[in-house]
């Protein structure tokens, strides 16, 4: 039976190109969709860039131009970036699109009539030497919860604990370093506190949560929930709309998180049906899942804050929060304003997009902080890629070249060793897709190159280009087995690695009436004897690390 399936992956900052760590936190959502679209299940993925708040209008006031200039330039990057590493996003945003304000807004004025969005003050930030008041993260100081000089008016990156400006320690403008002085400021602010038992209800019953999601949410409903403001005086935002708070814009956090939600309207509006959006929001399925495939740091706006919205406007609440660590280079996170970035764009130029993915899922921080080393990398792509994925597949395709004059031989397996390697195909698709629709990416990607290796081992045990001189029969018959498996590969490889497995698909079965069906279910391919293969080529090559 289909279930509907939807897929939601963290907005980046269109304030600089993408960097890998970034992308070990997106793959996880290609993988995820790639997989429930060849299980046959409906799949919308939807994400985009988030163009409002500080780090765009700290990159517009540097460069001299409008906000607007800096969130487009990078949006279209990000949009090349996601196309050269084979994302399938079914839509791909920016949160300064007409689409993304009217529905925030729309959602904005349906929560305050239900009075969830209520009217308070709070104590703003002003810095006198720079003459102007401060937005969040344009304030530093140290954490009041792991003591940490760099915490940001907004979060602290050490600890993850997201924060108000006031509660910083010893508070400081970031531009100037000058002292941080507060007024009371009116603003408007989500009741999350009346959602309260709601969430921990809610939260308790999620046992199959990654630990970091449990246990950052936990925390936070150990500290009891505040209302959060929704209001900035700002200029770039989302205008809010409401009578007397022309000045105001709404909240970044707020607006950004509802991308997943407006992404999907507009998709919906794109497809030529309004409401094709709805059986992926409302609850009326059962069956329907919801994976939101985020960093750590944004683990309380999905299990807490999101979710609290989306009770308010009585819509589909997350079923898994793909919640990933940090991709570490040196002894801190890979990131922008850190200078500690590698970017996407660069190591795409140098390598296999592929081989990228497959090292950021298979060797990625699913679970823990994972260090990045260009060595690393290397070395993980030549182990798994080149030696063993890809050295099977090319040199059993260039022996049924050189044997078989390049079509499928028609043999049974023989032997409790073909026996054993088929059961094993048999049970990967099972055992691989309940790895992945438990988001223990690694594992899955562990199984599949295990099956490889089986292979390997099964091939050099049956030898058939030894038999072939005394045994002929038994030699087609490994060569048959084999190729049975790497007919499998090619569809278990797909969530991982896309491209190579389209190339693989080609090879064994060139012709496109033979390749396209057969390759695009989540069951092992059925290869006809007899089928010529298209001349053998490598899937991957070994590589060495940039030079300095």
């Amino acid at each position: 039976m289909r279930r509907n399936v939807y897929v939601g992956s963290a907005w980046p900052y269109p304030n600089g190109k993408l960097h890998l760590g970034h992308i070990a936190g997106l793959v996880p959502a290609d993988v995820i969709a790639r997989y429930h679209r060849l299980r046959g299940d409906r799949v919308l993925w939807t994400s985009g860039s988030d163009c409002h708040g500080t780090p765009i209008t700290e990159r517009a006031r540097k460069e001299g131009v409008a906000p607007r200039d800096v969130a487009g330039r990078f949006h279209a990057g990000f949009i090349r970036t996601f196309d050269r590493l084979g994302f399938s996003y079914d839509l791909y945003g920016a949160t300064m699109e007409p689409w993304h304000v009217q529905a925030v807004q729309e959602s904005f004025l349906e929560l305050h009539r239900k009075r969830l969005i209520v009217e308070g003050e709070e104590l703003a930030a002003h810095c006198d030497a720079c003459r102007d008041r401060r937005a969040d993260r344009e304030i530093g100081g140290t954490c009041p919860a792991c003591h940490s000089a760099g915490a940001r008016g907004d979060q602290c990156d050490a600890c993850g604990r997201v924060l108000a400006p006031n509660e910083l320690l010893s508070p400081v403008c970031r531009a100037c370093g000058g002292a941080i002085r507060f007024e009371r400021s009116r603003e408007l602010f989500f009741d999350l506190p009346a959602f309260e038992p709601l969430l921990r209800d809610w939260v308790g019953r999620q046992s199959h949560w990654r630990v970091n999601a449990k246990g950052w949410t936990d925390g936070w409903l150990k500290e009891g929930l505040k209302r959060r403001t929704v209001t900035r005086a700002i200029d770039w935002g989302i205008p809010v709309p409401l009578p007397g708070w022309e000045d105001r814009r709404i909240y970044v956090w707020f607006e950004a998180v509802h991308g997943y939600l407006t992404a999907s309207r507009e998709w919906a509006r794109r497809q030529g049906d309004p409401d094709a959006w709805k059986p992926f929001w409302t609850m009326t399925d059962p069956r329907a899942l919801a994976y939101y495939v985020v960093g750590k740091d944004n683990i309380p706006f999905h299990t807490l804050l999101w979710p609290a919205v989306l009770m308010g406007l009585g819509l589909a609440l997350p079923w898994q929060i793909v919640s990933s660590e940090y991709l570490t280079f040196g002894d801190a996170k890979l990131s922008k304003s850190t200078g500690t970035a590698i970017t996407a764009d660069k190591a795409l130029d140098a390598y296999d997009p592929d081989a990228l993915r497959w090292f950021l899922v298979a060797h990625g921080p699913e679970r823990q902080d994972t260090p990045f080393t260009w060595e690393r990398f290397v070395s993980v792509a030549n182990a798994d890629l080149a030696n063993t994925y890809s050295n099977l597949v090319h040199r059993l395709l260039s022996f049924v070249a050189r044997t078989y004059g390049g079509c499928l031989p028609d043999a049974k397996p023989f032997g409790e060793r073909a026996d054993a390697l088929l059961e094993m195909v048999d049970r990967s698709f099972d055992e691989i897709g309940t790895l992945i629709e438990r988001t223990e990416l690694r594992e899955a990607a562990a199984r599949v190159l295990a099956l490889a290796q089986v292979t390997n081992e099964f091939v050099s045990h049956e030898a058939p280009w030894v038999q072939i001189r005394t045994n002929a029969s038994r030699a087609a018959s490994a060569v048959s087995v084999a190729l049975r498996v790497i007919a499998a590969l090619a569809v278990l490889t797909q969530p991982f690695m896309p491209f190579q497995a389209q190339r693989l698909a080609r090879l064994l079965a060139p012709a496109a009436a033979d390749g396209e069906a057969a390759f695009s279910r989540w069951e092992a391919p059925t290869l006809k004897p007899g089928v010529r293969l298209a001349p053998p080529e490598p899937l991957f090559l070994r590589i060495s690390a940039p030079s300095a």
